[in-house]
């Protein structure tokens, strides 16, 4: 590891790819509530099962955001060590997610009736596995590190996170802005700042 690739991830960035995981889960469950295709046989029982699955995985990270205030603001006493413990309470959801989103990719590629590489059906589906307006490392995927996009993108965030040797710094934020941004606005914000990274990181070569 060299450079910046021997700093742990910043909070910000545990911060975005949380609201991106919190999206495609919320696509996920939103799809095994309301199946698009008849056709597509999944028993009640199940798909009840696995939408309490994953709305259990989101409540989990609505939690710890909720919890820890994602928009503290950088000044105040003890935010390091705030920040730290969000990041270790993360850390094993990450994992958790990490381990089932193989099984989440491939229901949702048999309830879409979607290939997850390319050529994926409709926007939901596009976005779902490919990422929102060409971010792959946002999207599901396969749902194996080993073919990139977010799976992958997870799996760097936690060995980053492992072997770094000090934390990143936080983005500066724009002088013209409240002291408290909200977790949704500080996302777009580190996004904005990295938006050439999302473009090129976690795609298969």
């Amino acid at each position: 590891m060299t450079g910046e690739d021997k700093l742990k991830p910043s909070y910000d960035e545990w911060m975005y790819w949380t609201q991106v995981i919190v999206d495609r889960l919320t696509t996920i469950s939103f799809v095994y509530s309301k199946p698009p295709f008849p056709d597509v046989f999944i028993s009640d029982r199940e798909r009840q099962t696995k939408i309490s699955l994953t709305v259990d995985v989101l409540a989990l990270l609505h939690e710890q955001t909720d919890e820890n205030e994602l928009h503290m603001p950088q000044e105040m006493l003890g935010v390091a060590e705030r920040e730290s413990r969000y990041i270790t309470a993360l850390q094993p959801i990450y994992v958790d997610i990490l381990r089932r989103l193989p099984d989440w990719s491939d229901d949702m590629q048999k309830l879409l009736k979607s290939p997850w590489f390319d050529n994926c059906a409709g926007k939901l589906a596009n976005v779902l596995f490919r990422g929102p307006d060409g971010r792959e490392t946002e999207g599901i995927g396969s749902g194996h590190s080993e073919n990139g996009r977010l799976p992958e993108m997870i799996e760097m965030l936690l060995e980053r996170e492992a072997m770094g040797d000090s934390r990143a710094p936080r983005i500066q934020k724009p002088r013209m802005v409240a002291s408290n941004m909200k977790r949704e606005e500080l996302a777009r914000l580190w996004g904005k700042k990295n938006s050439s990274f999302l473009r090129s990181a976690g795609r298969m070569g």
